[in-house]
């Protein structure tokens, strides 16, 4: 008789535990169907400030880029129709866009963080479609003044594989750059570089002598080591105007010109 009613019990505990399961299932199904066809409440977009805290990209210029995609302002978005992962790939075609994060919480909030390139210079491309490198060799347009060294000269046209040909002078020129980005000195020091015909470069100071030589974009170490120490110990000696023209191109020496003379 006991085995019986123990028996009733654990038929009537397992009819109790599959309902709740059906319950549990139906339950979380219309959760996740009021979850997707409900809109989103606010939408936060953050953009990640550059060196001197000038944007490429606005708040603004994401909206539209969403928009374009979606066919509708995301404000008006039920979850079910956002492809988070989609929509990030979009952002980050960009070329102002570095990397860009998509989410949302439990209330519905949709967060947007962008992480936007940072310029270290601009070309100056002669048709007056110039355009910034980042560190990493990518075009960036030109849609604000940023206080980077400006490149003029003989500049081989910009093809986004650039890198792999060594031939190509953005080469000398990225390297140039990323040299005097990484150094507080030749930041503060450097206002214009120019590239010649045959791909010496030189450097125009901010202030002081007129230009400063550096030939080909190679020993960089050794000759901005040279010009550090040259304006450390040498101009304490002549002052900053005393020579025009700087050159060092040539191992182990630094060349000072007056080319008035």
């Amino acid at each position: 008789m006991s085995r019986r009613k123990t028996n009733t019990k654990m038929s009537y505990t397992k009819i109790a535990r599959f309902f709740a399961a059906i319950f549990l299932l139906f339950f979380l199904a219309f959760s996740i169907s009021n979850k997707l066809n409900s809109a989103i409440a606010n939408i936060n977009i953050t953009i990640s400030k550059n060196d001197d805290n000038k944007t490429l990209i606005s708040k603004k210029d994401i909206r539209y880029i969403l928009k374009s995609e979606l066919g509708y302002d995301i404000n008006i978005a039920e979850i079910k129709q956002l492809d988070l992962f989609k929509l990030e790939r979009i952002l980050n075609r960009d070329d102002r866009v570095n990397k860009a994060d998509m989410y949302l919480d439990k209330h519905n909030n949709l967060f947007i963080d962008i992480e936007q390139k940072q310029p270290i210079v601009r070309i100056d491309v002669t048709n007056g479609h110039d355009f910034y490198l980042d560190y990493k060799g990518e075009r960036i347009p030109v849609s604000d003044v940023f206080r980077v060294p400006v490149v003029t000269g003989y500049i081989d046209k910009y093809v986004p594989d650039f890198l792999k040909h060594k031939k190509h002078n953005l080469n000398a020129v990225l390297n140039v750059a990323q040299r005097i980005h990484d150094d507080e000195f030749l930041t503060a020091l450097v206002e214009q570089v120019f590239v010649d015909k045959d791909g010496s470069v030189t450097i125009v100071p901010k202030v002081g002598r007129d230009k400063i030589l550096l030939g080909q974009a190679e020993d960089l170490d050794e000759k901005f080591y040279k010009l550090k120490v040259y304006y450390e110990q040498g101009i304490r000696k002549i002052g900053i105007d005393k020579f025009d023209e700087l050159d060092l191109q040539y191992s182990g020496q630094i060349l000072e010109r007056d080319t008035d003379t």
